[in-house]
């Protein structure tokens, strides 16, 4: 196969294709099977989305991106292990392993795409990671695959690599598709039965008449719609029917009914998600995207709205295969995903909303969540909490962390407090020892982030008695003494982490800086020398303060001014420079960092903190 040839072949390849054209079952099915060999490392397939519903509070500062890739390509370390790591750390430790080719792949690369503010400079900073794992580990081979629409931002970053165009099915590849999967259960096609259901998928408009003609021409066939026809036709076969003739086909498998009957399930389905009135979608659907000549119309995406509908909207049927995408001149342009729609959605009946689960209301908050619609994902768990049984503490658990990440995303840390301290209530009568630890450390974690270093002490050894082996959570806990004051009792705690796991970096990383800050530079010099600095300004910052303290004042100033310029509001930073000009005797400076210090907000000093920048600032600490 050719796309695995170029991935075997190339540092970089780009798969690129619409929404349904068969990326996911290609890599899967197609590609990955290919690629067994002795000589290379085959990594399980990547993704960028992460469970919508793990408290991300508990974790020490991270990327969501960088952490879901890194939780799917080694799936039996845990978040905890993999929160800090880049991907370009990741990859160096995989290939001190062996000395064959790493071949990695990472699917749906379009969910980079989500629009929350908080997102942009996260996917931004996650593709300069993978671009740098791709410059330094030439035994790095990735596959990336996405919907067109996300192409040109990603390579932007990433370069252009080896593109290759995903289209959907050939007419061979789609009778293929068909007797495969049937053959293995002890069915087969009689002759023309698969070439009759793959033909009804072939649709092209008549420009003439303005009607849909079926015809036998080699158009690309959508996996996604072959599916749906292929599903409503097994449902329906006879339990004791082997040999599926052409007659068959015509009885059970009209691909015409099967298609009607979905665009009406999903249009009822995502007037359901949007509170929306179905005869009002349906009628917008047919309005837009079917001429009056009876062909494709289109509407491109907006701010706010695509022909008068909610964006939101438009990207769920996307999601869902009854749209596709084009990008043209820069903007988003809509139309059915193929002709082949064009009669079932004007015969597709008006439907009430399938029965929704709890679980099925909880997946989609999580996945409005990683496209960055709060709103959405807030309702969508509200729904869920009012769905569940009151004895479904694992659901109702679930949606109060999934609401705690919410509020996380909207900068509230009081809220999402409140929403992990009852889903830690919530996993303790499931008995769920391990969950009630990670909302336990989230609690923590927002208390720390409200300036209530105490109390955040008392959740994080609550969380330690229950998880006492988590280097992660006794890494928070060495953290919340930190920012309580109590340098020595934080060092302990990491020492501790450390003796356990030797090379654990956000231990390293922590006690270098704690060690930096009271005063001892050497000891600090070994721990940040052990781990890389270059996306942790804070870390560099404390490295310049022990450079300070050792007198190499010119190699201080080089690691103070890079993580100014990086993080020119950030607490820490600030700090540790006004420490290292104070070392150097420059009262002027050291009073300048220190207020900004003070009023620093991204993120802001622990109270205890504080004090220290108002006394290196000769001004009157807080009193407490």
């Amino acid at each position: 196969m050719a796309l695995a040839e170029r991935w075997r072949s190339n540092s970089l390849t780009i798969g690129v294709g619409m929404a349904g054209s068969g990326k996911t079952s290609l890599l899967h099915a197609g590609v990955i099977p290919q690629m067994t060999d002795g000589n290379s490392e085959l990594l399980p397939p990547g993704r960028l989305s992460y469970d919508p519903a793990f408290p991300f509070g508990s974790l020490p500062a991270h990327n969501l991106y960088t952490l879901a890739l890194l939780r799917s390509w080694s799936p039996g370390d845990t978040a905890g292990r993999l929160a800090g790591v880049t991907v370009r750390d990741f990859v160096r430790h995989r290939a001190e392993r062996g000395e064959g080719v790493i071949l990695a792949a990472i699917d749906q690369g379009e969910e980079l795409l989500g629009d929350a503010g908080s997102r942009r400079m996260a996917r931004r900073h996650f593709l300069i990671e993978l671009a740098e794992a791709l410059r330094v580990e030439p035994r790095l081979h990735l596959l990336l695959l996405t919907r067109d629409e996300a192409f040109d931002e990603i390579a932007e970053v990433l370069g252009y690599g080896a593109r290759y165009e995903i289209s959907g099915l050939t007419r061979q590849g789609a009778i293929e598709a068909v007797e495969k999967p049937v053959a293995s259960v002890g069915r087969s096609f009689a002759d023309g039965a698969a070439e009759q259901i793959v033909t009804s998928l072939q649709v092209n408009v008549s420009a003439g008449r303005g009607e849909p003609s079926r015809s036998g021409t080699d158009d690309r066939v959508v996996p996604a719609l072959l599916q749906v026809v292929c599903s409503w036709m097994w449902n329906a076969l006879p339990a004791d029917l082997d040999v599926i003739t052409p007659r068959d086909v015509s009885k059970f498998g009209d691909a015409g009914l099967a298609l009607a009957a979905h665009c009406g399930h999903v249009i009822a389905a995502v007037a359901d998600e949007h509170d929306l009135p179905v005869t009002k979608l349906r009628s917008w659907m047919l309005s837009t995207f079917i001429t009056e000549y009876g062909s494709r119309g289109t509407a491109y995406e907006g701010p706010a709205a695509t022909a008068g509908m909610p964006n939101p909207v438009a990207r769920a049927l996307e999601d869902r295969h009854l749209l596709s995408v084009q990008l043209k001149s820069g903007l988003r342009w809509y139309e059915l995903q193929s002709d082949c729609l064009i009669v079932p959605l004007r015969e597709a009946t008006e439907q009430r909303p399938a029965y929704v689960s709890p679980q099925e209301h909880l997946e989609a908050a999580g996945r409005a969540l990683t496209r960055g619609d709060l709103d959405l994902a807030e309702r969508f768990a509200a729904e869920a909490l009012r769905a569940a049984r009151e004895t479904d503490h694992q659901i109702r658990a679930r949606a109060n962390s999934l609401l705690g990440n919410v509020a996380l995303d909207r900068g509230n840390p009081g809220e999402a407090a409140g929403h992990y301290r009852l889903a830690a209530t919530l996993y303790e009568a499931a008995r769920d020892r391990e969950s009630v630890a990670r909302q336990l450390a989230a609690t923590g974690q927002m208390l720390l982030a409200q300036g209530q270093a105490a109390d955040a002490v008392d959740q994080l050894r609550a969380a330690v008695s229950r998880q006492p082996n988590d280097p992660v959570l006794q890494t928070e806990l060495g953290l919340a003494l930190w920012q309580l004051g109590d340098g020595r009792g934080a060092v302990a705690v990491l020492t501790s982490v450390l003796g356990i796991d030797g090379g654990n970096t956000l231990a390293l990383r922590t006690r270098g800086e704690i060690l930096a800050s009271i005063g001892d530079a050497s000891d600090a010099m070994r721990d940040l020398d052990r781990v890389p600095l270059g996306d942790m300004p804070s870390s560099r910052a404390a490295r310049g303060l022990a450079l300070a303290r050792l007198g190499d004042r010119s190699a201080a100033s080089r690691e103070i001014e890079d993580a100014l310029s990086e993080a020119p509001r950030n607490g820490p930073v600030l700090l540790y420079a006004a420490q290292a000009s104070e070392v150097g005797g420059d009262e002027g400076t050291t009073e300048k960092l220190a207020l900004r210090a003070v009023d620093a907000m991204d993120p802001p000093l622990s109270p205890q903190h504080r004090n220290l920048a108002l006394k290196l600032a000769r001004r009157r600490p807080s009193p407490g």
